[in-house]
């Protein structure tokens, strides 16, 4: 029943970004001069492989998700029985629903990615995106992409200092893999070779250092060892709460 939960729930491949956004989003790239790649043809091919594996099981076949103890949630394992990932693989895209919110009010999601900060909308462009407000010339929006409803397996992928995974902001061209073009979208790849039974982990921390800080919570220092899961699918640090 969980993984039936798990593949019903978190089978969104990637976020859906409207189409009317694109010119806003492409525009804030310039004039905020993020560093933004655009995927080759291989980084799209593993992307249309995640994405494909992510529709039809929820969860990639060499992946496994585990829950944690220490009120930790859950997490994300490379299968011990699985071959290695090598470093720089995309392992998928950060998923969930798309738009446009005001950095005033921060919602209460714990799941959100904001790739773009500080984005100032025009009158025309704030009735269109954000119609439940009235009009302010000075607020600023992020374009927030929030997994908490919707999403996929990435949303579980916890925080480390000693991360195997790197995101990245990627531009999606137009492609014959099939993949809808996006002009910015998380990725995640690896850093490191993740060795079989390993958890993947990831820095929530940005460049300012401010993610924990904001939620007033220290983060249990985890690596990809801590929790590493044998052959029987057990962690092998595991401890009774």
């Amino acid at each position: 029943m969980y993984y039936q939960t798990f593949r019903k729930k978190f089978s969104l491949p990637r976020p859906i970004i409207p189409h009317a956004m694109f010119d806003l989003i492409e525009r804030e790239i310039r004039k905020q001069k993020l560093d933004v790649i655009k995927a080759n043809q291989k980084q799209m091919k593993e992307l249309k492989q995640a994405c494909v594996e992510i529709e039809k099981n929820g969860l990639p076949q060499n992946l496994v998700c585990k829950k944690l103890p220490n009120k930790l949630g859950y997490g994300i394992f490379l299968h011990p029985t699985a071959k290695p990932i090598p470093k720089g693989r995309i392992i998928g895209s950060y998923s969930g629903l798309v738009t446009l919110f005001p950095q005033s009010n921060p919602g209460d999601s714990v799941y959100s990615f904001a790739p773009i900060y500080d984005i100032r909308l025009t009158k025309v462009q704030q009735k269109l995106f954000d119609p439940q407000r009235s009009y302010h010339p000075r607020r600023l929006y992020s374009l927030d992409i929030d997994a908490e409803k919707a999403g996929n397996f990435i949303r579980f992928i916890n925080h480390s200092d000693k991360p195997n995974l790197v995101a990245y902001l990627f531009k999606i061209p137009k492609n014959p893999f099939g993949l809808l073009p996006s002009p910015i979208e998380v990725i995640y790849l690896s850093n490191k070779t993740i060795r079989p039974g390993e958890q993947l982990l990831i820095s929530y921390e940005g460049d300012d250092g401010t993610y924990w800080k904001y939620l007033k919570i220290r983060p249990e220092p985890i690596t990809p060892q801590t929790y590493q899961l044998d052959h029987n699918l057990k962690k092998k640090l595991d401890v009774v709460v």
